[in-house]
């Protein structure tokens, strides 16, 4: 029994695959996925709290002294070398825009992501659908072939003239020509199929989609917010930017600094080690003096037509990306109820082929129980078998459109089936 229980167990993950399941190692779908991830990454990057920065340099010196004997004591080389962190304690300014565009960046990898999804969903049942059909579309080319031969067989036996038995045998060529044609049929939609739907599962029942919001109105959205940070990007450049930093001199050789800018609001710790040492301040009169602190307060403004310029295009960027917004929203309200009225019309088809299947059903019946009272020939009931298949096939075809129509409404909304979400 365990060891049942453990092959059970390692079956698990097999029998859990559905039709739908070869979508997700499609290579579309890995890209797309790929996208995301670098995209999740590059968000990760920018919402780091904090940064060590490193910078180091080296120079070599010359000298012209006077006396020439005074350059022996002067160094011949001289290094630096700086270790800054940077806080960032909340998003502000700059850094709060370029995080803003890595989650527009993310929400649009994680749009494309569904979007593609979505897509080869619908083409793995339509490619799905389009296989049963041509499996049903050789059953009733083989019918039609057994129907020829049955009438070709009849002409014989009751010596129709050559007329007729000409005619019956081009019937049965072109029957057969059908069946040859199905035959390939079948064989292109299950090459079509390949990489998109497992055609030895049953296809996974489609619910009706939940409504969510149409990927045009989100993509739209996203649009108007990115232009909405550049308006706001080219809007702080006409202000002025405030530095303000404080500098602790321990010693000649080391130097701490904190340093704050109101563009970004990150606090900056920075320690110096620089070599060689830097020397007091010699006074004229005699004596020397160190600095051992310092305060710096800096003020910068920019002013140029080509800053005005850039907000006025940043404010037409927005004005622009709201109309399209606009633009998205009728769209999709006109493309939501052009796909709800197929809908209504692919169910009415679909309940008049079920009528027609039944139909038919009850007319094999009927026939079958006259030709066991010798009121009707065999040659009659292949026809009824016939025209019973070719119901079904009608059916299945309703049945097809229908799916197919549903799986462009979850495109539209963006929506993944359960067999196909990761």
């Amino acid at each position: 029994m365990p060891r049942l229980l453990a092959l059970f167990l390692l079956l698990l993950p097999a029998l859990a695959q559905s039709a739908l399941s070869p979508i997700r190692n499609h290579p579309l779908a890995l890209q797309a996925q790929a996208l995301l991830h670098a995209a999740s990454k590059a968000l990760e990057a920018q919402a780091s709290p904090l940064a060590l920065n490193v910078q180091g340099n080296y120079a070599r010196l010359g000298y012209e002294c006077t006396p020439p004997s005074l350059c022996q004591s002067l160094p011949a080389t001289g290094g630096s070398l700086t270790l800054a962190l940077v806080l960032t304690p909340f998003p502000f300014g700059d850094v709060q825009d370029s995080l803003e565009r890595a989650r527009i960046a993310y929400r649009r990898a994680e749009l494309g992501y569904r979007k593609v999804l979505t897509a080869l969903q619908t083409q793995a049942v339509a490619a799905y659908g389009r296989y049963q059909l041509a499996l049903l579309g050789e059953k009733v080319a083989q019918k039609g072939v057994e129907l020829a031969q049955a009438a070709l067989e009849a002409a014989r036996k009751r010596q129709a003239n050559p007329k007729e038995l000409r005619e019956a045998e081009l019937a049965l060529k072109e029957a057969e020509n059908r069946l040859l044609e199905a035959q390939r049929n079948v064989e292109l939609a299950r090459k079509g199929a390949e990489g998109l739907v497992d055609l030895t599962k049953p296809l996974p029942e489609i619910p009706p989609p939940q409504g969510t919001t149409p990927l045009s109105l989100e993509e739209a959205r996203l649009s108007l917010e990115e232009a909405r940070i550049a308006h706001m990007s080219a809007l702080r450049t006409l202000f002025p930017e405030v530095k303000a930093s404080y500098l602790l001199y321990p010693s000649g050789n080391d130097t701490l600094a904190l340093s704050l800018s109101s563009r970004t609001l990150q606090p900056t710790l920075a320690y110096t080690r620089q070599d060689p040492a830097q020397r007091p301040t010699s006074l004229p009169g005699g004596g020397s003096y160190r600095t051992l602190e310092e305060m710096r307060l800096s003020f910068s403004l920019t002013l140029s037509p080509g800053l005005f310029a850039a907000l006025e295009a940043a404010e037409a960027q927005v004005r622009g990306a709201e109309e399209a917004l606009k633009a998205a929203e009728r769209q999709a309200r006109l493309q939501e109820e052009t796909l709800n009225n197929s809908l209504k019309t692919l169910r009415t088809s679909l309940e008049l082929a079920r009528l027609r299947l039944e139909a038919q059903e009850r007319t094999l019946a009927e026939t079958k129980k006259r030709l066991e009272l010798g009121l009707e020939s065999p040659l009659a009931l292949l026809q009824a078998e016939l025209s019973l298949a070719q119901a079904e096939l009608a059916l299945a075809q309703a049945e097809s459109d229908l799916r197919t129509k549903w799986m462009e409404l979850y495109q539209f909304y963006g929506e993944l089936l359960p067999e196909v979400t990761p």
